[in-house]
């Protein structure tokens, strides 16, 4: 890795923030096929809480002298615990990693219809409480998109909680009222309607604009897991719209790393985490889209054990 100023990334935030640039050389992963979903994990289960049950994966050690605090692991917004098979076995080489799917999404079955909006808050409190009830009292927490946003919320509600938070490509934002929630829901239908009318469409240009996925497996495989997530996916996406996480970003106690790729729209979101959040620094991976940890599993991966290790 090579070391660069804030500003020189940036361009706008001085500081003492530092942001480092991880090269695409020498960090690849084997290609695993889209169908190959069971991923490395040697343990889990679910866990009845909040309405539903929420499923869980382990891998790595939980003791021995060199053992750190556990990493909880959280996926994308309409993604599931899949989105971080490829990743998980170089972050667990030193402690326990814990994965789990986001209420309604993948294995977490929730017992009744969704909310009209299912809110951040909810989503964390469900998901600290699985940690109690599997023993975990304090923990590093890592999370995509909504799992960020999660996890944002759960280190600056429960300092306790959280030891370290690392935060992969989520959209840093300020409250959207519910009359705009309602104006993108129009426009959500509008398109459904559409596509619905034309059979399965490809990602459009706005769509490639917004997530820059590299990987055209990535692209299928979120399909896929969308798709499992059915209602859920709008309901928790109106949650993210309400929380209005950048209120909660100068409440992060927890040494926080911003991990952006140099491609799609998160990237945009380092600036804000880096001048919100009091003891933060950004990492971006080259050559990636949106969903970094999947498309650069090994140079994700490598990001985060060095910020955890260090």
């Amino acid at each position: 890795m090579t070391e660069t100023t804030r500003r020189t990334v940036m361009g706008l935030i001085a500081g003492t923030a530092v942001a480092t640039v991880v090269p695409v050389n020498g960090t690849r992963a084997k290609p695993v096929p889209v169908d190959d979903l069971a991923g490395p994990w040697t343990g889990g289960g679910e866990i009845a809480c909040g309405g539903g049950r929420l499923r869980y994966v382990t891998l790595g050690p939980t003791s021995g002298p060199a053992i750190g605090e556990p990493l909880v692991l959280l996926p994308k917004l309409g993604g599931w615990i899949a989105d971080w098979r490829l990743a998980a076995p170089y972050l667990a080489a030193h402690r326990q990693v814990i994965a789990f799917d986001l209420p309604g999404h993948g294995g977490s079955v929730m017992a009744g219809p969704p909310p009209a909006i299912m809110t951040v808050p909810e989503c964390t409190a469900m998901i600290l409480a699985a940690l109690d009830e599997i023993g975990v009292t304090r923990c590093a927490m890592a999370g995509n998109s909504l799992g960020g946003i999660i996890a944002i919320v759960g280190a600056a509600c429960w300092p306790e909680r959280v030891s370290k938070l690392i935060i992969v490509s989520s959209s840093l934002i300020g409250p959207m009222s519910r009359d705009a929630i309602a104006e993108q829901d129009r426009g959500i239908t509008a398109a459904g309607a559409a596509a619905a009318s034309g059979g399965p469409q490809p990602p459009t240009d706005e769509q490639n604009r917004l997530f820059a996925t590299m990987d055209p497996r990535v692209t299928v495989e979120q399909g896929l897991s969308r798709a499992k997530a059915g209602p859920w996916l709008r309901a928790c996406e109106r949650g993210v719209g309400r929380v209005g996480v950048t209120d909660y970003l100068p409440r992060v106690c927890a040494p926080t790393l911003l991990i952006n790729a140099d491609r799609g729209r998160y990237a945009k979101y380092a600036a804000v985490g880096l001048k919100l959040i009091p003891n933060a620094r950004a990492v971006v991976i080259t050559g990636a889209g949106s969903f970094v940890h999947q498309e650069k599993p090994m140079g994700t991966a490598a990001a985060m054990t060095g910020f955890l290790d260090g």
